[in-house]
C-alpha cells in the first residue's frame, strides 16, 4: 500500500498499540492548528487537551481497525473503522494536508467496511472535516451538538452507502 507525492512516499499499515504516543500526538497537534478555526479556544482544550491518557489511545488501536499512514518513519495519518461501518478517527498531520493522504486512509476503510459486509459508512465530521467527507461520497444526514469535556460542539452525522464485496 504506497503512494508516491512528488516530495515523500506515504505506506499505510495497521496500527500497533507501542504507536499511540505518536498518534495522540499528532492528533492534538491537528485539532490544536487545524480546527482552531471552527471552534473556540474552550472547544479546543476539551477536544484535544495537553494530558492525554496514552491507555485510551491503545485501547482504541487494539479494538478497531486502526491504520497509520506513514512516511520518512513518522506517523503523518490515522484513520479507525470501529464495528462494520463507522469511522471514527481521520487526522492528517498538520503540515502535510491536501496530499491525499486522507483520501488513501479512506479509501482503505472503505475496503475493510465492504470486506466485512457493510452496505454503508457513517461519521460524526467536524465542521472542519465536513467538506472533505463530501467530496469523499458522504452526505450530511443531520447537524447535532455533541457534550465533549464539558464543551459542546457542534458536527455531522454523514453517510456513504458503499456497495458490499460479495464472496
Amino acid at each position: 500500500m504506497r503512494a508516491r507525492d512528488s516530495k515523500f512516499a506515504v505506506e499505510l499499515r495497521r496500527a500497533r498499540p507501542e504507536d499511540a504516543p505518536a498518534v495522540a500526538r499528532l492528533f492534538r497537534d491537528t485539532v490544536r492548528t487545524v480546527n482552531r478555526q471552527d471552534y473556540s479556544d474552550a472547544q479546543i482544550d476539551a477536544w484535544a487537551p495537553y494530558q492525554v491518557d496514552l491507555d485510551d489511545w491503545r485501547q482504541m488501536i487494539e479494538t478497531s481497525h486502526f491504520l497509520l499512514a506513514i512516511s520518512g518513519g513518522m506517523v503523518v495519518g490515522f484513520a479507525s473503522l470501529d464495528g462494520q461501518d463507522y469511522v471514527d478517527q481521520l487526522y492528517v498531520h498538520k503540515d502535510l494536508l491536501r496530499r491525499r493522504i486522507a483520501t488513501r486512509l479512506i479509501e482503505e476503510i472503505e475496503r475493510e467496511a465492504k470486506r466485512r459486509g457493510a452496505q454503508r459508512l457513517w461519521t460524526q465530521a467536524s465542521i472542519t472535516a465536513k467538506k472533505f467527507f463530501e467530496r469523499q461520497g458522504f452526505v450530511a444526514q443531520q447537524a447535532q451538538r455533541v457534550a465533549h469535556n464539558g464543551q459542546v460542539f457542534e458536527n455531522y452525522v454523514m453517510e456513504k452507502r458503499i456497495a458490499v464485496i460479495r464472496r
